[in-house]
């Protein structure tokens, strides 16, 4: 058993995919902790994924094909998490870069030295994979559930493989926010690295920025409905406010 199993989704991504997720690798065999393995759940059409994940051989590799699967982020995420065999769970989006050298070994200590159930992670994003802008160090807003995302991608986020939670496969636009909000629902709040580990990469093919406001405003209202029982005042006037820019 790993310590680290890390969680890739993987598909074609506009003929970018396997060039993206060679980048990805490249740090991944840098880092200076090595108990770990790669879950790479692919629904690309082509084979370059795949022919990627067999030649890579500097890092543990395993390549799971999910092309029957429905395709969006948070089934194929949810797919490689099924495959994961390591303690600690650690999601990792195929366009993301874990940067720090040292990112998987904070993350091991932490949950050594800890008894949170999750962790996220500082980040920041980049354009062209070799320099970073914005980092931020991650926070919960409470009400993170409905769009206010003040931690950032599924790339920050780490679970202990024991009570880890899936993501939503109802949805896409609040499928990482979602979940933030029901682990710390279900376990209280997370440990926070404060480093800029991750870097989110900005690129014209990401999902985020082609999802529609029909989509947008059906997937607030399902988050809310399904959280209503937790529902604040800050809660509802938040959803309104979201509505009404997406109007």
């Amino acid at each position: 058993m790993p310590k680290i199993s890390i969680c890739i989704p993987a598909y074609d991504m506009g003929g970018k995919g396997a060039m993206f997720l060679e980048q990805s690798f490249l740090r991944l065999g840098a880092q200076d902790f090595g108990d770990f393995e790669v879950v790479v759940s692919d629904q690309s059409q082509s084979s370059d994924v795949y022919d990627l994940c067999v030649a890579t051989t500097e890092i543990t590799m395993r390549h799971v094909w999910f092309r029957d699967g429905p395709k969006q982020a948070s089934a194929n995420t949810n797919n490689a998490m099924r495959h994961a065999t390591g303690e600690i769970i650690k999601i990792l989006f195929q366009d993301d870069l874990l940067m720090a050298r040292d990112a998987l070994r904070q993350t091991a200590e932490a949950f050594d030295h800890s008894d949170a159930a999750w962790l996220i992670c500082g980040s920041g994003v980049t354009r062209d994979g070799q320099t970073v802008e914005r980092p931020m160090v991650p926070r919960l807003h409470p009400q993170l559930h409905l769009g206010k995302n003040t931690v950032s991608s599924p790339s920050v986020l780490a679970m202990r493989a024991a009570q880890k939670l899936e993501f939503d496969e109802d949805l896409i636009w609040l499928m990482d926010v979602d979940l933030y909000k029901r682990l710390l629902l279900a376990y209280g709040a997370p440990h926070i690295l404060p480093d800029t580990l991750v870097w989110n990469r900005l690129h014209s093919g990401q999902v985020s920025e082609s999802v529609s406001g029909e989509t947008r405003a059906r997937e607030l209202k399902y988050v809310r409905g399904k959280l209503s029982a937790h529902e604040t005042f800050g809660d509802w006037l938040m959803y309104h406010k979201q509505v009404l820019k997406i109007r």
